[in-house]
């Protein structure tokens, strides 16, 4: 980036220190500061002809006349770049995450509150996971179960978890009926995904005419919870009012105010997540300050991973927050869940490749890891 030629190495490690100074204590850097705490080498006269030269450059502002400065995004920008180049990652937090991703939930629906919930904890950050692609999710196990209630629970187990829904059944439908059904779905639908039944209705239609009519009936009330699921784009939140006071500036509530409205509104939160450097190759990505496409968001940072759940669902994971973000602690958590994603991508290939063998491999190396 340009400023990596603009900055000498003096004025570089003069602006990451304080960046991570603010980062940590969030008071203003003053000449006097800086001396004390990070370079007692240089005259505070000297630092002070620095800390002008950032400020001119963009780097720093002055909050008020005579008074200490603080990052800009431009300083922050700089930071998260020189963090993910350097590849300055918190490699405390590594263990922390390991605990909470052994035991996973069947369901998909307590996955994503699980991951949502997991990195909010452990970055003490809100989170935000939005998740796309459910019509390409494969279906590979379908199981009817009647409610005592007169009405049923569909189990569509998928590639990435099981999806679950309330539907209702005819009332002579038994539950040896439902076993049946169960089969049938089961075996015409593996492995076709939920975009295929969808859009090929009137073939199963037909398929479904030639069986016992409460198999049909059941298929059509089926493809209605389908035809859901294939639309919607899903937003979990994690996010407390005491956790989002915490994150923001405790002399200015209203910035409280403004990221609790922001995450109210669940369009609005996948538009910006979608939004962020939407075209970078990068695992994980930042949209600081003024760079969100939400004027509301001018004060905060998001720092951004996407994570695929299998090969349909893709999930982005952003963690929302003050400018001044433990930008390497969270980058840290999002990059191990990103590695794990890939690691368990390269399992499954040996497995579909290896049969038991490949299986008896990723036990393995899941008990070294």
């Amino acid at each position: 980036m340009k400023e990596d030629f603009e900055l000498k190495d003096r004025k570089k490690d003069l602006l990451l220190h304080c960046v991570e100074s603010y980062i940590e204590n969030a008071l203003p850097i003053t000449s006097q500061k800086v001396h004390t705490e990070i370079c007692n080498t240089l005259s505070p006269a000297t630092l002070r002809n620095e800390l002008n030269t950032l400020e001119e450059m963009g780097f720093l502002k002055q909050l008020y006349t005579s008074g200490g400065r603080i990052p800009t995004t431009k300083a922050y920008r700089y930071f998260v770049d020189w963090l993910m180049k350097n590849n300055v990652l918190d490699i405390s937090q590594v263990d922390e995450i390991k605990d909470r991703f052994i035991n996973r939930s069947a369901f998909l629906s307590d996955i994503l509150n699980d991951l949502a919930k997991s990195i909010s904890d452990i970055t003490q950050y809100p989170t935000v996971v939005a998740v796309g692609g459910y019509k390409e999710l494969l279906i590979k196990e379908i199981n009817v179960i009647p409610l005592i209630t007169g009405k049923g629970l569909v189990l569509i187990k998928t590639d990435a978890g099981i999806i679950s829904n309330n539907i209702s059944l005819k009332l002579e439908m038994s539950e040896e009926n439902c076993k049946d059904a169960s089969k049938f779905l089961t075996t015409s639908f593996y492995n076709k995904k939920i975009s295929d039944v969808v859009n090929n209705i009137e073939y199963y239609n037909q398929m479904f005419k030639a069986q016992i009519n409460y198999y049909q009936e059941l298929f059509t009330t089926l493809v209605e919870v389908l035809k859901e699921y294939a639309k919607q784009t899903n937003i979990v939140k994690s996010a407390n009012p005491q956790l989002i006071l915490n994150s923001t500036s405790k002399n200015n509530i209203d910035d409280a105010k403004k990221l609790i409205s922001v995450l109210e509104n669940e369009e609005e939160i996948q538009k910006i997540i979608e939004n962020i450097d939407c075209n970078s190759t990068n695992d994980i990505v930042f949209a600081i300050g003024d760079e969100n496409c939400n004027e509301d968001l001018n004060d905060f940072s998001i720092v951004k991973a996407n994570y695929k759940l299998c090969t349909g669902l893709v999930t982005s994971i952003g963690v929302i927050g003050p400018k001044r973000l433990d930008y390497a602690k969270i980058a840290s958590a999002l990059k191990y869940i990103v590695d794990e994603q890939k690691e368990d991508a390269v399992h499954e290939s040996k497995i579909r490749k290896g049969g038991k063998n490949g299986r008896k491999q990723k036990d393995k190396d899941k008990v070294e890891r």
